[in-house]
């Protein structure tokens, strides 16, 4: 049966349920991905971290480690002191001269990477105000470096010339700064922040830089970063009204290169549901085959991005199914959110790709009732079947007995019998 939805007048979770997600994107770091929500009731959520897991991938798609927030070794307040800062900045041709840093081509970069025990490159665009921001920090600590004799000299890519390198390198954001130890990328890429005390001690401690990232389990045995995609897998509290699910790319401190931002995805889950009273009444529901083969109908389904700049957008009409009197062999889930899906991508100039979910739940619900029959209803129909076949079997022999064709057959009996 069809009936308005009136399910929120009696929840005790009225007006919100869950969405399960479980989303592959196979060019895409998990770095600067963000998941989002927006409604319709004005809410809005930018870069939700509970209950989201962002698991990097690499080129085979087999899992790699997952990287602890705070892996960088952080530094100490004054490890670079006032009257080192003083020197360089009342020296203003620091900031003129060119041999401080390295300039890197194409061409070059394997060859002086290889050459040195340990290296600091940053990859930047002329465009970028971020990059351009780091340039004068980028330069008083390689002449602090210098001074202190840190073997650790500091290098620029500029992309703008080397794109086919920096998308070699992984590079999707700008500024981005990559240790190197004798020609080989030890991930993550830095993180820290963007000051002289910071880079300078980063720099000096690249070997227990490197020994924690060896602990956490990340490959420093490649010259590029061995992780280049991400699975986003998690579940959202979300108001029960119309909005929008979004990954996208965020950041405070860096500049996309749009370019290189492919958004193709793979929807292995993505399902609707009241929200659980306790973790096991979620895991119940969560690995029901049954249920699952209905509220998600994805089937790991991908969308590619067949041209640059590529926007996914996904919309959802959720409807509520409440199932009554299911018997045995099912979870504890009385309701259940089915939804159809229609998709459609498309270039866009003015804005950075993404990955949008519009879902809109429909005031409708259907109601589900299982009804067993009595027992005796099967003994009735055994015998209406044993009367049918009775019934025919009398017309089948009055037809042949008054045509004749029973005293035929008789005579030919007969017949063969006395032969």
């Amino acid at each position: 049966s069809i009936a308005i939805d009136d399910h929120d007048n009696v929840s005790p979770t009225a007006g919100a349920f869950w969405v399960n997600f479980d989303i592959t994107l196979p060019a895409i770091t998990c770095d600067h991905i963000s998941v989002d929500v927006e409604d319709r009731l004005g809410s809005r959520i930018f870069d939700i971290q509970k209950n989201v897991e962002k698991i990097p991938l690499d080129k085979e798609g087999v899992e790699a480690a997952i990287l602890p927030d705070e892996i960088h070794i952080k530094a100490p307040d004054g490890h670079v002191t006032l009257k080192e800062l003083q020197d360089v900045v009342a020296n203003p041709d620091i900031f003129k001269r060119t041999n401080d840093t390295v300039n890197l081509e194409a061409d070059k970069f394997m060859e002086w990477v290889q050459s040195h025990e340990w290296s600091l490159v940053s990859f930047r665009v002329d465009w970028c105000p971020w990059c351009q921001m780091l340039v004068p920090i980028w330069k008083s600590s390689a002449v602090i470096l210098a001074n202190r004799d840190v073997p650790v000299p500091l290098a620029t890519v500029e992309c703008t010339k080397h794109m086919d390198l920096c998308k070699e390198a992984g590079v999707t954001a700008f500024p981005t700064i990559k240790l190197y130890h004798w020609g080989k990328h030890v991930a993550p890429d830095y993180k820290g922040k963007r000051t002289v005390n910071d880079i300078v001690h980063f720099a000096e401690t690249a070997a227990d830089q490197k020994a924690s990232s060896e602990k956490a389990g990340v490959n420093v045995s490649d010259t590029h970063r061995s992780d280049v995609g991400c699975t986003v897998v998690g579940h959202l509290f979300v108001h029960k009204v119309p909005g929008r699910i979004q990954l996208s790319l965020k950041s405070d401190t860096h500049t996309f290169n749009r370019e290189a931002v492919n958004f193709t995805h793979q929807v292995h889950h993505l399902s609707f549901n009241d929200i659980p009273e306790t973790e096991e009444e979620m895991e119940a529901i969560m690995l029901d085959h049954e249920i699952q083969d209905k509220v998600s109908r994805w089937l790991s389904q991908t969308f590619t991005s067949h041209t640059k700049h590529t926007m996914h957008e996904h919309y959802l009409k959720v409807v509520e199914y409440e199932y009554k009197n299911r018997g045995f062999g099912w979870a504890n889930a009385d309701r259940i959110y089915e939804h159809s899906i229609s998709s459609h991508s498309y270039a866009t100039d003015n804005h950075l790709p993404a990955i949008k979910f519009h879902y809109d739940l429909s005031p409708l619900q259907v109601s589900v009732e299982h009804k067993s029959r009595p027992w005796f209803s099967f003994v009735t129909m055994v015998c209406a079947l044993v009367g049918g076949a009775w019934s025919i079997m009398s017309v089948v022999n009055d037809v042949a007995t008054s045509s004749g064709l029973g005293k035929m057959f008789v005579d030919a009996k007969t017949l063969r019998a006395s032969s």
